[in-house]
C-alpha cells in the first residue's frame, strides 16, 4: 500500500545534509513569563500563531486559564515541542516535515506547502526566564525527533539517507566509523544518527541502520527521550482485532473504498474506539474514521470532522481523549466522555502537559 507519508519521508531525506545554520549568531532573548497556573488532567502545551510569530503557550481548556511561554519570530508551520522532566526548559522545532499528510486525495484540513523561503529552526527555551535561544541543527541527515534525557541533555534523532553507491557497497563510513548496513528488510535503507546538544554543539553518540518503517526506533537512545510532541503526535498503533458481529456490521456500512486499510480496535485510557486503519509496516496507521464503541454501538464522536484520508493522533489521560492531525497536531478536539469540551482551529502541536 502507499501513503503520502511514505513521499514525505522520501522527500525530506534528499535536503543536503549539511548543518543548517543561521548566518549570524543570534543572542538569546528573555522576558518575563506569567506564573505558571496549577496543572490538571486537562491542561495542555501548544503553538499558536501570534502576529507575525509563534506563541508557546500552556492552556487549561476547561477554565481558559493560558500563559504564554515564550514568544518565537518564527511562523506556527512545521512546528512541534518538547519539554524537560523538570519542566524548568523546552525544545521547539519547525520544520517542513511536521505537517499533516493525507492518506490519499484531499485531506479535510489542507495545510499550505512550505513556501522555497521556509528555513528548518530549533529553539531552546528556558520556562523560568522565557529566554529563546536557537540552536544549529546536527551536521549529519535530517532532525526527526529531539528531546530531553532524565540528566536535562538535549538529544537529538537524524535521518540520512544512503545513496546508490552506499547501498552496493552494504556499508557507510560515519566519521571514521563503519556502519553496516541491513539491506535485507523492506522500505527505503536510511541511517539513523543520535547526537547530544553540550558546549554549543552537537556530538554523535550513535549511528545505526535502519529503514522508512523503523526509522529512529533502532536507536537505543530514543528511550531516553521524555516528553515530546514527535511521539504523542504519531498515528502507528498496534491493532486489536474487533470481535463483536453486530459492531462489525455498523462498521462495515462505513468502510470506504479508499484507501486500503481495515477496521482495528483501540483502547486509549477510558476510552474503547473503532478505527480504519491503514497499513504501515507490521502497524497500522489511525485515521480520522472512528468511533466510539459504547456497549456494542458504534458512535461517533461530537464535532468531530475527520475522514478516512486524514491520519490522526489519539491522546488519552484519565476521561480525556485528545483528537488531533498527525504530525501536525492541528485542529485538536478534546473530549470528556461523550461531550466535546475544547476545540481549536488555530492551534497547532497540540499535546498533554506532563504531570
Amino acid at each position: 500500500m502507499k501513503t503520502l507519508r511514505h513521499c514525505l519521508l522520501a522527500s525530506l531525506l534528499l535536503v543536503p545534509t549539511a548543518p543548517s545554520l543561521a548566518e549570524e549568531e543570534r543572542p538569546a532573548r528573555t522576558e518575563t513569563v506569567a506564573p505558571a497556573p496549577p496543572v490538571t488532567e486537562a491542561t495542555v502545551s501548544l503553538l499558536e500563531p501570534a502576529g507575525d510569530g509563534c506563541e508557546w503557550a500552556q492552556l487549561e481548556p476547561l477554565s481558559q486559564a493560558r500563559r504564554v511561554i515564550a514568544r518565537l519570530a518564527v511562523d506556527c508551520q512545521g512546528g512541534g515541542t518538547a519539554l524537560s522532566r523538570d519542566g524548568k526548559r523546552g525544545a521547539a522545532r519547525f520544520w517542513r516535515g511536521g505537517v499533516s499528510a493525507p492518506v490519499v486525495g484531499k485531506p479535510t484540513f489542507p495545510e499550505r506547502f512550505p513556501l522555497p523561503t521556509f528555513r528548518d529552526r530549533l529553539f531552546l527555551v528556558d520556562f523560568t526566564t522565557g529566554g529563546v535561544e536557537e540552536l544549529p541543527l546536527p551536521h549529519l541527515g535530517e532532525l526527526i525527533e529531539f528531546g530531553f534525557d532524565a540528566g536535562g541533555r538535549l538529544l537529538g534523532l537524524s535521518l540520512q539517507r544512503v545513496t546508490p553507491a552506499q547501498a552496493r557497497a552494504g556499508a557507510v563510513e560515519v566519521e571514521g566509523s563503519r556502519v553496516l548496513l541491513d539491506l535485507g528488510r523492506p522500505g527505503q535503507p536510511l541511517l539513523a544518527h543520535a547526537f547530544v546538544y553540550e558546549g554549543g554543539t552537537w556530538t554523535r553518540l550513535d549511528s545505526k541502520s535502519t529503514n522508512e518503517f523503523s526509522s529512529t526506533r533502532v536507536l537505543v537512545l530514543r528511550k531516553e527521550l521524555g516528553e515530546r510532541a514527535s511521539l504523542s503526535l504519531d498515528p502507528r498503533f498496534v491493532p486489536q482485532e474487533i470481535e463483536d458481529d453486530t459492531l462489525l456490521d455498523q462498521l462495515y456500512a462505513l468502510t470506504p473504498e479508499q484507501p486500503e486499510g481495515e477496521w482495528a480496535a483501540l483502547r486509549r485510557g477510558g476510552y474503547t474506539l473503532a478505527l480504519w486503519g491503514t497499513p504501515f509496516g507490521d502497524e497500522l496507521l489511525a485515521t480520522g474514521l472512528l468511533r466510539r464503541v459504547e456497549k456494542g454501538k458504534a458512535v461517533p464522536l461530537p464535532g468531530h470532522a475527520y475522514r478516512e484520508n486524514d491520519l490522526v493522533s489519539l491522546q488519552a489521560r484519565g476521561p480525556l481523549l485528545l483528537v488531533s492531525l498527525a504530525d501536525s497536531g492541528g485542529h485538536p478536539r478534546l473530549y470528556r466522555g461523550r461531550k466535546l469540551v475544547w476545540s481549536s482551529e488555530s492551534a497547532r502541536a497540540v499535546t498533554f502537559w506532563p504531570r
